[in-house]
């Protein structure tokens, strides 16, 4: 059984609350609702908080992931209504997800090297972000006995896979979720699977989806941001799936969580439907620009003696170019600043192992093919040095 944190304890029921649960749909004489008295705006219709969302965008929801038959383990749950939570952003799962399993000062398992979003949320949240380690040998693995070591540690509560990891582009393997999901569930420790990015996969043979796995108690986290490649669509989902008791469990927690932020619009609720319709084929679209700029990538490197050389990507929208440890990060940024007023993400922003810099993969393929060379000339320069 996971553990839970005190703080997501909804504790019991009063006596005003068993009693109201006994008769149903009773009115309120402290009802504050203005939409039940029909001061509100008519267009939006009465408001009926739901804890985990509209029913109907849910109901949607649960349909479109439906659809999605990849599955990394054969131990899974259909996606069902009740088991989606309707969120701002994948940033809020994050942040309701360590309030919902980790008191202050416990212990969160995350992926390293990878995008420094995590430790940035634990720090808010109060609670201690702990990496395990992502190697590379010419392909990106996970360090099994790194993870290990991490769910030795009792205040460890959670453990994060990003399936694929950013900017990494490196997928969960099959073998690797196995070992990993027997720890967690060894351990008691809940799973969170960041899957935004698993659209955009250019590999054959991937894995499946981590998302509705029954292996151990799973929070799989997705969203519009990336799969409408619009940032500014806030709506993003929880997927909550395990063993009957743990998920019943994690329910009545998150319930109360949601209940306390109210963070579901009418706009979000009302949309929702209609912006899944449009996903495949925008995901589709931007897959197909990144793999344009990833083969544009190849070509460039191609050339023999360079002093730089592409890390491929299985998928994601970004790509790493990496060169020798003689050469300053900082200092090929700063020059690519000051001589072509371009900058980067250089590897120690996400503790690379190694000298890099991270490439987006959506740019039009002639503003790729520019950044590149330019990129390559400024490496080759500073190698001469």
């Amino acid at each position: 059984m996971a553990r839970f944190s005190k703080r997501s304890d909804t504790g019991r029921l009063n006596v005003i609350s068993q009693e109201e649960l006994k008769i149903g749909k009773i009115a309120q004489l402290n009802d504050s609702n203005p939409t039940h008295f029909g001061l509100g705006i008519k267009k939006f219709g009465e408001y009926d908080p739901n804890p985990k969302g509209g029913p109907g965008a849910r109901e949607a929801l649960a349909k479109f992931l439906s659809n999605r038959k990849d599955r990394i383990s054969p131990l899974f749950l259909p996606p069902s209504p009740e088991r989606l939570y309707l969120i701002s952003s994948t940033s809020q799962g994050y942040s309701w997800l360590m309030k919902l399993l980790c008191d202050p000062g416990d212990k969160i398992a995350y992926p390293s090297p990878g995008y420094p979003l995590i430790p940035s949320i634990a720090r808010i949240e109060g609670v201690q972000a702990v990496p395990y380690f992502l190697r590379f040998d010419g392909s990106w693995y996970i360090d099994l006995p790194s993870v290990e070591g991490a769910l030795s540690d009792p205040d460890v509560k959670a453990l994060v896979l990003i399936h694929p990891n950013n900017p990494t582009g490196s997928y969960v393997s099959k073998e690797e979720f196995k070992e990993i999901s027997g720890m967690c569930r060894e351990k008691d420790v809940a799973l969170i699977c960041d899957e935004v990015f698993y659209d955009y996969g250019f590999a054959t043979g991937l894995p499946g989806r981590i998302s509705g796995t029954a292996e151990a108690l799973t929070f799989a986290l997705d969203g519009f941001s990336k799969l409408l490649a619009s940032p500014q669509i806030k709506t993003a989902w929880i997927e909550v799936s395990g063993g009957e008791e743990e998920v019943a469990e994690a329910e009545a927690r998150l319930d109360f969580i949601a209940d306390s932020f109210l963070p579901n619009s009418w706009f979000q609720n009302e949309s929702t439907p209609g912006l899944l319709e449009m996903a495949p084929k925008k995901t589709e679209e931007v897959r197909k620009r990144a793999e344009d700029n990833l083969k544009v990538l190849r070509k460039a490197f191609s050339g023999k003696d360079l002093a730089s050389s592409l890390i491929e990507p299985q998928g994601g929208w970004s790509a790493l170019v990496r060169f020798a440890s003689t050469i300053d990060e900082d200092a090929l940024v700063t020059e690519l600043i000051r001589k072509y007023a371009l900058s980067a993400q250089p590897g120690y922003f996400f503790d690379m192992p190694f000298n890099c810099v991270a490439v987006s993969l959506l740019p039009s393929v002639g503003v790729s093919e520019s950044r590149i060379k330019v990129l390559i000339e400024a490496i080759e320069a500073l190698s001469r040095e």
